[in-house]
């Protein structure tokens, strides 16, 4: 041993590389090399820590073998022959999946291989891994050779040689002792301690892990070293077992020993689920675990240490390997049912479900091997017994129905295991694995497999019972239905669905009849352990929403009837059985409309949730289509009448079909007003019953068609929209016809921008066919989340169909309910459910209770015509001959009410539809009392048609009238009369215990004429209250109720009283009352007719019954339309005899209800003529059209049951004639002229009664404008007002209107007013650049190089100040230039105007106010009171803004004298401003434009100064006229041609026009101009800073010379000689510092002077550019320079002149080496040859003079109001505005014209000229290359600024930047965020690279764009706007195909630039409109 160790001591001194050498040359002759057991054994000694950086540098060196590392690896790579990629990433990672070229779903590529692969045309998206993946270019069972890359796949590495053996000789060695070390390491950490032990274990060996990592990548020679040693049982052996440890090492035995031992208390501690017996000797669920290879114990420790990130990611590199992939899948499927238990106790399952999954897909994704998983190692028994063991544990009592009784247990949802999704690992590999054929196939045919499988879907059965809150709200709503149907969705449907995906025809019909079979035994065994015996016990206060039993019975069976050939019977349970099965399905439904209905309100919005849940597109092919298709089923095989029964019953309407008087019991399933909305739902239901064929043989083409159009209808989509919404069945994925039906069913609409700048996507609308063919009100109804949705659809319907003209009608059309399509022959039709006498019965009462005022929607109305309809159509033929003596039988004498079954005879529809019923026995109630105890009464609100501030509240009662009697209680008789004058003499006698019948004294009982002007009943109730006993509807008339068999019907004016027959019975609580639902009120009493009685007078024309009530009953107010109305009284039932009567008497058929009802919708009688049928509706006269109002299906449907049979068809007639036989007898011309007159008298009556409100109100009104003018008369008498003084006041000056007083007045000093504005920083003019093409944003190291930053306006003003300050005095140079090119202060206005005392309540209330979120009102920000804009500050108007007079002294003729008049001005001190409210409020408003930037871009000295402040001041006014100027598009030309590029821009249109679309342009408002108010209140602050002589340097331009001036010029040397001095700074100095109401003729003086210096300027930088031959063509000939003196009226003589005198210094001299790159830089205006070609210069000098002759006529227009001149071309511009600004006033011939034309010279030019120059001199002498440098840049053609050219596609940006690394931090950002501005990535809301608390993304914002930057996140394709403190994300300008947003790039479809937004951002941002168009602000706290 000691020997040993010498030596391993004497290798080890030769050095890494010299040992590794030695060890390499004997492993290539040795199998077992000399001395490197010794060497491994000191280097891997366990004592020593893993990650000891020396031994990992050791083995590096000895695998490479005397190689360095770096050699080693890359000889390594070149034997590399995997034919896949294998790439493993972690979560984040950005992949790419083509399911063009998927074979399984689970397909993923990376970055690299799809690029290099051919995907173009496919579909395929990029996304962002969840948990993880890997690479499978190459792998032929996942996808298709076609997409593979160039580098993988079985024909890529065919040629490749194979690695040399004595290559990898030494890795051999090494590696078994490599994994060694790891795998005693995790042993030694696998003790439990502290609660992150294991993660500090996986830190502690990061650096050994990387290792590994790095020896993987390597590629396919170095892993088959690694997965040799790790799958090899002998090396495993041989290294861990301790018995065959040598005793020499006994140190290293012990170590060993003690290793072992924690490995195996570790396995203990890792237990597996316990199995069935049957199972316990399966490898893969043996209690002991036994491992045989490094790899088996390696997957074991990753369980146990919960799957650390690092460990996978290694496993997972090895996946290229065949054999290894087999052996790690059985090593993971031996250890698969511990990963349950670790699962289930795990504190962050999320993460490790995540990391499970990661492993798991790669491994069962392959087909043949997951089938040798399930045939060798039980994967599907250990998959749902590790399922069904998760769940056992967490089981809990079921509570439906009997809790005593029910022995079956459910899982509790509230549980960690359901909440956490722990089981979602699980049932996402059992989907993985069943997706394949032959797994599924195993599966289905183990019959204990679907057993177990079954037995654990019983665990779901009724899981989360919900219990209805009838007393008060729950406290605590629970969340747990979330995990039950996310339960429900996942571990049951996802598996139904992949198992019926294979059993797609008749050769597996033996494995469905398996399943059935199962099925049908856990469902039986379910209902047993519930105690589920009868079908009719108690359920109503219960539902649960989960049955996957019935779900899978209800699946299974559609599938082997439609693909399998097997009938009906074959598959169907017993009768008794399928009753039973039928019920909970049925509950959910009838559940589902009550939680609609609101009956489950006081459960919480969960319950609501869940109800949407049962219906949306993820969960609706699984639940409710499987419940509504086994309803289906059953409705068909059970009895109709014990069908439609049980639906009654368990709908709780069988009370509202009695036509006994209402009683509501206290135990009563619910009040009275649900029972309308639930006959509602209960119709829809039956309705869906009906028509509903997606599982009854409707093929797939049509059903996605009509999903389609559902979602459609509903409301435009969006193409994402449709593909998220759509039904799926559960993983199946996009329909393959999904785009074809788009195409058929509707139109795209491109995505295009309002005017107002909102932002549209490109979205799918319903072509016209849709709405008339297709559109399915039913499955709207069946589909819509929220019931709104279907209301828009038919609003939606109604809008297309009013359009078309389709329906003219001014009501509402109904729903056109659908014609059903016929069912697959194997089922019979539910619509034999219709054919039933108890369906007629029901139908019977609906119309009945329609016809006689009940309050019955027409919804309800639509649902029972259609339902009818449907049964005509089904109706089978009977013989009609030998049903005619059964149906002349006499009816029985007695039908019982509510027993529906015997109200006919027999199923005979047409015998059905024409008897009549005549009596109906009503079933004996209880007495019902007012509990006198109980005084609360509630009443609901009348809504009545008329008016009811016509009628009188109350009727005075005579206290000694005569006394009715009800019960012994004393009733007043009241008087009333008939307003119009008729006056009717009614019968009101109460005998004792009888009903009160009110009649005509002379009417007879039988065969009374029609009566006119009928409408209601009159009826006394039990506490004295007086109602009208019928009700109208909205329309112009209804039905009388109760006529007789031979009485006429209906009366057509429901205004006038009506009066009973005679014959009529009217319960005093008939729920029709005032239209209500229902009504609490009875009457003790029994019917009786009395023929006469004392008289009593109605009063009201509206049938507004006020009664004075006795013992203080309550007063109920009525009308004919109102809809509420209702008396509510708390009741008791008391035991006793009924006084109501026994028998109601009816005389009515379905037929002639169905007349009535047509005449009652249509308002006419008699309307139905089956001759003409459109003749009283309007609708659409196509006879298969589903178009029309009621009146027109109902004719429909009489036309239907006419062509029924002779029969019917005469019954129409019959009744007809019985009902109106005046009709006959009167003309049609009479009938129309009287119904004419009557609506005429209506509409009269109407308009009065509007006419007489409106009156009313205008009287009020001028009452009030009285009062108010009173006070202000009363103010103004004590003001001495001199009228015309006032009179000229008002005329000179201007008044304003406040936008929160309303106040019109004018701006005083003490009481000024103040225009709304908003004050910002902005840099969009230091954005200007000199090339005029755009730039790019570089997506490659190319152009980045090509992106030049230095090029824009900012950074040569920076330059050129820098220049400045080292040359001249800054009291001098301050005053040459302006500031404002970053950071500038702009000022914009809405302009509105308000007083600054208003504004200061206003800000006031707006600081109290709790929620102000999106203002910071501490910093002057509010909105607009009118316009609602933001505004931070105020503009005060100057009084003299108004004045109509300007300053002129006497208008001097001449240029000298209008010189000299100006200097006086400037030599004049400014008056000091008298301290006043209009001072303080303009103090204020420059100190808000000081704080509105930011302090670096205020001024460029170290300390302010006079000058420094002036500057500041007057550039603010120069950044706003610049701003403008850039805002029209960067000229004055205004004409549309102008599009293209002009000189001064690189667009013309600039902010002119919105885009709407790519190719269509609208114009935009122009902003509202604040500009001459802020130069007054710039004016005040600069003449208060002006303490300098600006009359000085007025005196200089204009070539005057100053008495008081040395000649000598070296005291001015270092002040900036004029030709360097800004002529555009000099002119806003100048008129800032004059009067403002200065004569224009000044203004035109200042400008024509400072033209003079221009001009000057321009011709010195152009000589600057000329060649020496050049500039010698234009030196004057002798006779021209004498000539000429003097003049300077022509470029020749002032280009002489300067280049005379600037060739006397040395500035020329460089000139013509340099002149080629100048003209470069000079952009393509300077890039002119000047050969002596004149016409070249002239248009070079007229080009640089423009962009100082746009500002001055800015200034001309906004100071004297003068419109801009009409400049049509770019090339008229220059002398438009010559013209414009008056430098030229006399007309010329064009050719003559030149910009020397305007030069005008207040002296001598030529003086001048030589003065200007000779200062020029000066300095040149001084510094020539200073001078040179600000001469010849001085005046350049600048372009628009515009935003980074984006590439079209956007994943050249995504692929460049996503992985980019910050340039400040290095770190690649999580969210990569580019500046569109200069194409700077910056880290977004990291704190990496902050400075002073300030995040990158905002601290760029300001340095960048002045507080304003825009960001394209890379991430996510979003833009996000920072403006100032707030930011806000913007959106897309990257669009899809289908012209949607892909926010966050969750779809990862390919995205392409939208021109027209990301122009629409750029105008935005030009225009400084971010603050008012986008709404969404957020605060970023500079945490952006």
């Amino acid at each position: 041993m000691a020997s040993n160790s010498i030596a391993v001591h004497v290798l080890m001194k030769k050095g890494k590389r010299g040992a590794a050498a030695y060890v390499h040359a004997g492993c290539a002759n040795s199998a077992s090399p000399q001395h490197l057991c010794e060497l491994l054994d000191v280097l891997l000694n366990p004592e020593k820590t893993i990650d000891e950086w020396e031994t990992i540098d050791w083995v590096k060196w000895l695998m490479a073998g005397g190689r360095t590392p770096d050699e080693f690896s890359s000889i390594v790579r070149r034997y590399d022959n995997a034919t896949t990629c294998g790439l493993v990433w972690t979560a984040n990672f950005v992949a790419y999946r083509c399911r063009t070229c998927g074979i399984s779903p689970c397909m993923s590529l990376c970055a690299e291989c799809f690029q290099k692969g051919n995907h173009d045309g496919h579909d395929f998206n990029m996304f962002r891994s969840q948990a993880g993946g890997a690479c499978d270019c190459g792998d032929t069972s996942v996808m298709k050779e076609t997409g593979f890359c160039d580098r993988h796949g079985p024909k890529s590495q065919v040629n490749k040689p194979s690695a040399p053996s004595d290559l990898m000789c030494v890795a051999e060695a090494v590696m078994p002792r490599i994994i060694l070390r790891l795998i005693q390491h995790l042993r030694e950490h696998s003790k439990p301690g502290a609660p992150d032990s294991y993660l500090i274990a996986i830190q502690d060996a990061d650096s050994f892990l990387t290792m590994l990592h790095d020896f993987s990548a390597m590629g396919a020679a170095m892993r088959q070293v690694m997965t040799g040693a790790l799958t090899n049982p002998q090396i495993y052996k041989n290294l861990t077992d301790c018995s065959l440890e040598s005793a020499s090492s006994s140190e290293y035995h012990a170590y060993m020993v003690e290793s072992k031992h924690i490995y195996g208390e570790a396995i203990k501690s890792l237990p597996n689920p316990e199995p069935p017996d049957e199972y316990k000797y399966c490898p893969s669920l043996q209690e002991h675990l036994v491992h045989r290879t490094f790899l088996e114990e390696l997957v074991f420790w990753t369980v146990k240490f919960e799957f650390p990130q690092k460990v996978v990611c290694l496993l997972l590199n090895m996946l290229p390997d065949p054999d290894y992939k087999e052996a790690l899948t059985q090593a993971f499927v031996l250890h698969y049912s511990r990963i349950s238990m670790m699962l289930e106790r795990s504190t962050d399952p999320d993460t490790l479900s995540n990391r499970v999954v990661h492993v798991s897909v790669q491994l069962f994704s392959n087909e043949s091997l997951a089938f040798r998983m399930a045939e060798h190692l039980n994967l599907l028994h250990v998959m749902v017994i590790s399922l069904k063991y998760m769940m056992s544990k967490i089981l809990l009592q079921n509570t439906l129905h009997d809790p005593d009784k029910n022995f079956h247990f459910v899982v509790d949802c509230a549980l960690n295991v359901m909440r956490e999704h722990c089981y979602w690992p699980l049932v996402s590999d059992l989907n993985n694995v069943l997706s394949h054929r032959p797994v599924a196939v195993k599966f289905m045919s183990d019959d204990n497999l679907l057993e177990m499988w079954f037995a654990f879907l019983s665990m779901f059965q009724g899981m989360n019972v919900n219990l209805r809150e009838t007393s008060q709200h729950v406290e605590f709503e629970p969340n747990t239905y979330y995990a039950a149907f996310s339960a429900e969705l996942e571990a049951s449907a996802y598996p139904m669905w992949a198992l019926l995906s294979h059993l797609s025809d008749s050769s597996t019909v033996e494995l469905t009849r398996r399943v059935l079979n199962s099925c049908q035994i856990a469902l039986q065994d379910w209902l047993d352990a519930i105690h589920f015996t009868h079908p009719h016990m108690n359920d109503s206060n219960q539902v649960s929403f989960h049955l996957p039993l019935h779900r899978y019975l209800s699946v299974f069976m559609c599938q082997a009837i439609k693909h399998q050939g097997l009938s009906l019977k074959d598959v169907l349970p017993p009768r008794d059985v399928l009753m039973l099965i039928m019920m909970h399905p049925l509950r959910v439904q009838v559940a589902f409309y009550e939680i609609l209905r609101d009956m489950w309100v006081r459960n919480g919005l969960q319950i609501k949730g869940q109800a949407m849940t049962y219906v949306q597109c993820n969960f609706c092919n699984s639940m409710v289509d499987a419940d509504l298709y086994l309803l289906q089923i059953c409705a068909t095989q059970i009895p109709p009448e014990i069908f439609l029964t049980t639906v009654i019953d368990k709908f709780h309407v069988m009370e509202w079909m009695s036509l006994a008087p209402c009683v509501v019991n206290d135990d009563s399933f619910q009040d009275g007003e649900h029972d309308i909305p639930m006959l509602e739902s209960c119709l829809t239901f039956l309705a869906t019953l009906m028509n509903i064929r997606t599982n009854l043989g409707v093929n797939d083409t049509s059903l996605s068609q009509l999903e389609m159009v559902t979602l459609l209808c509903m409301g435009d989509k969006t193409h994402s929209q449709l593909i998220e919404l759509m039904p799926e069945r559960c993983g199946a994925g996009q329909s393959r016809d999904f785009e074809a039906v788009l195409t058929k069913v509707a139109d795209y609409k491109a995505p295009n921008l309002e005017a107002s700048g909102n932002m549209q996507q490109g979205m799918y609308v319903p072509k016209p066919n849709v709405w008339e063919e297709l559109y399915d009100p039913i499955h709207v109804l069946l589909r819509a989340i929220h019931r709104r949705d279907f209301q828009t659809s038919m609003d939606r319907f109604t809008e297309y169909v009013q359009q078309v003209s389709k329906f003219k009608g001014s009501g509402t059309p109904w729903p056109p309910f659908r014609i059903p399509a016929p069912c697959n022959p194997a089922y019979e039709d539910p619509r034999k459910l219709l054919c039933s006498r108890v369906f007629h019965a029901m139908v019977f009462l609906v119309l009945y209770k329609a016809v006689h005022g009940q309050n019955v929607s027409e919804h309800v109305m639509a649902l029972v015509i259609y339902l009818l309809e449907m049964a005509v159509e089904s109706a089978e033929p009977f013989d009609q001959w030998s049903q005619v003596c059964p149906a002349s039988r006499p009816e029985p004498k007695e039908i019982k009410d509510k027993d529906l079954n015997s109200w006919y005879k027999s199923d005979w529809l047409s015998s059905n539809l024409r008897t009549v019923i005549n009596m109906i026995k009503v079933e004996p109630e209880p007495t019902v009392v007012f509990d006198s105890s109980d005084s609360e009464i509630e009443w609901e609100t009348s809504e009545l048609e008329g008016d009811i501030s016509d009628l009188p509240v109350s009727a005075a009662v005579g206290g000694t009238g005569s006394v009715l009697m009800v019960e012994g209680i004393p009733i007043q008789a009241y008087g009333m009369h008939q307003s119009s004058g008729e006056n009717y003499h009614l019968a009101l006698t109460v005998p004792q215990g009888e009903m009160v019948v009110v009649s005509s004294p002379d009417s007879p009982r039988q065969d009374q004429a029609a009566l006119p002007s009928i409408q209601h009943h009159l009826a006394v109730l039990a506490g004295t209250e007086m109602v009208p006993a019928g009700s109208t509807s909205s329309s112009s008339s209804s039905s009388s109720a109760g006529t007789s068999t031979s009485q006429s019907a209906l009366p057509s004016i429901p205004q006038h009283l009506a009066l009973l027959a005679g014959t009529e019975v009217v319960p005093a609580n008939n729920p029709s009352l005032s239209g209500a639902s229902t009504t609490d009120l009875s009457v003790e009493t029994s019917y009786h007719y009395m023929p006469s009685a004392s008289p009593i007078t109605l009063h009201g024309a509206h049938q507004q019954m006020s009664l004075a009530p006795h013992n203080s009953s309550e007063v109920l107010i009525s009308s004919s339309g109102s809809r509420k109305g209702l008396l509510k009284n708390r009741r008791r039932v008391m035991a006793g005899t009924s006084v109501y009567p026994d028998k109601v008497e009816v005389n009515e058929s379905i037929i002639s209800l169905l007349l009535k009802l047509h005449s009652h919708l249509s308002g006419n009688p008699d309307s139905y003529n089956p001759d003409e049928p459109s003749s009283s509706s309007n609708f659409d006269p196509s006879v298969d059209s589903r178009i029309g109002d009621g009146p027109y299906f109902v004719a429909k449907l009489l036309q239907r049951i006419s062509s029924l049979d002779s029969l019917c068809r005469e019954n129409i007639q019959e009744t007809r004639h019985r009902l109106w036989p005046q009709k006959q007898e009167e003309g049609e011309e009479e009938q129309r002229e009287k119904e004419a007159k009557e609506r005429e008298d209506r509409r009269r009556r109407a308009k009065e009664r509007q006419q007489k409100l409106m009156a009313e109100f205008a009287s009020r009104q001028k009452l009030f404008m009285e009062k108010a003018m009173e006070t202000d008369e009363e103010g103004l008498a004590g003001m001495d007002w001199n009228e015309e003084e006032g009179a000229s006041l008002l005329a000179a000056r201007r008044e304003y209107d406040c936008v929160i007083c309303s106040q019109t007045t004018t701006s005083a000093e003490d009481k000024p007013m103040g225009l709304v504005v908003l004050v910002q920083a902005t840099s969009i003019l230091g954005h200007k650049r000199r090339n005029a093409e755009q730039s790019i944003l570089p997506t490659s190291e190319e152009e980045r190089q090509n992106l030049r930053r230095d090029d824009s306006l900012a950074s040569e003003f920076d330059r050129r100040v820098e220049e400045l300050g080292r040359q001249f005095n800054p009291l001098s140079w301050l005053l040459a230039v302006n500031l404002g090119w970053e950071g500038g202060v702009h000022v914009q206005t809405c302009g509105h105007h308000l007083h600054l005392d208003c504004l200061k309540s206003y800000l006031k209330s707006l600081r109290g106010q709790q929620r102000q979120q999106s203002l910071a009102v501490d910093r002057g920000e509010y909105w607009c009171p009118l316009c609602r804009q933001l505004a931070n500050s105020v503009l005060p108007l100057s009084p003299q803004l108004g004045e109509g007079t300007a300053i002129v002294r006497s208008r001097p003729a001449s240029l000298p004298s209008i010189v000299f008049e100006l200097t006086n001005l400037l030599t004049e001190n400014p008056p000091n401003p008298v301290p006043s409210s209009l001072a303080d409020a303009m103090a204020k408003a420059m100190e808000d434009m000081t704080n509105g930037t930011h302090h670096k871009f205020k001024q460029k000295t170290s300390s302010p100064t006079p000058q420094s402040l002036f500057l500041f001041v007057s550039s603010i006014a120069r950044t706003n006229l610049e701003v403008e100027l850039v805002q029209r598009g960067g000229s004055l030309v205004t004409s549309a041609s102008s599009s293209g590029h002009t000189s001064g821009s690189s667009s013309a249109t600039g902010l002119a026009s919105s885009t709407v679309s790519d190719n269509t342009l609208i114009p935009l408002k122009h902003k509202r101009s604040c500009i001459v108010p802020l130069l007054h209140v710039l004016a005040m602050h600069g003449r208060l800073l002006a303490r300098w002589p600006a009359w000085h340097m007025w005196q200089q331009v204009a070539g005057i010379r100053s008495e008081s001036r040395a000649v000598a010029l070296t005291p001015y040397e270092k002040e900036v000689p004029l030709l360097l001095r800004d002529p555009t700074a000099l002119l806003t100095q100048f008129i800032l510092l004059l009067p403002l109401h200065l004569d224009q003729t000044y203004f035109s003086c200042i400008v024509k002077v400072l033209y003079n210096l221009l001009y000057f300027q321009v011709v010195a930088q152009l000589s600057c550019h000329m060649t020496e031959q050049e500039r010698a063509q234009w030196h004057p000939s002798d006779s021209e320079q004498s000539s000429s003196c003097g003049n300077m009226m022509s470029l020749d003589e002032v280009m002489a002149l300067v280049i005379g005198l600037l060739e006397e210094t040395h500035l020329y001299q460089l000139e013509d080496l340099n002149c080629s790159i100048h003209e470069g830089e000079m952009g393509s205006s300077m890039a002119v040859s000047f050969q002596g070609n004149r016409d070249r210069v002239e248009l070079q000098v007229q080009q640089l003079c423009l962009p100082f002759l746009r500002i001055a006529a800015l200034l001309r227009h906004h100071l004297y109001n003068q419109a801009l001149p009409d400049i049509t071309t770019e090339q008229s511009e220059f002398v438009r505005l010559v013209y414009y600004l008056e430098l030229v006033t006399e007309g010329m011939d064009w050719r003559l014209f030149n910009a020397a034309v305007a030069l005008n010279w207040p002296t001598a030019g030529n003086e001048t000229g030589h003065a200007w120059c000779g200062e020029l001199v000066v300095f040149v002498n001084r510094s020539q290359i200073s001078a040179r440098n600000l001469l010849i840049d001085q005046h350049l053609t600048w372009h628009q600024p515009r935003l980074l050219r984006l590439p079209y596609l956007y994943d050249k940006i995504f692929q460049y930047y996503h992985r980019r690394q910050c340039n400040q931090c290095h770190s690649v950002p999580r969210e990569a965020s580019i500046c569109l501005l200069c194409g700077t990535l910056v880290c977004l809301k990291e704190a990496c690279c902050k400075q002073s608390n300030v995040c990158e993304a905002v601290q760029h914002a300001i340095d960048c764009g002045g507080g304003t930057g825009m960001f394209l996140v890379v991430t996510s394709s979003y833009i996000i706007v920072i403006r100032d403190k707030r930011a806000c994300l913007w959106g897309s300008v990257y669009l899809d195909s289908f012209g949607e947003e892909d926010r966050e790039l969750k779809r990862g479809k390919p995205l392409y630039l939208s021109a027209s937004r990301y122009r629409l951002l750029e105008e935005q941002w030009l225009s400084l409109h971010f603050d008012h168009t986008n709404k969404k602000w957020i605060w970023h706290r500079d945490g952006l």
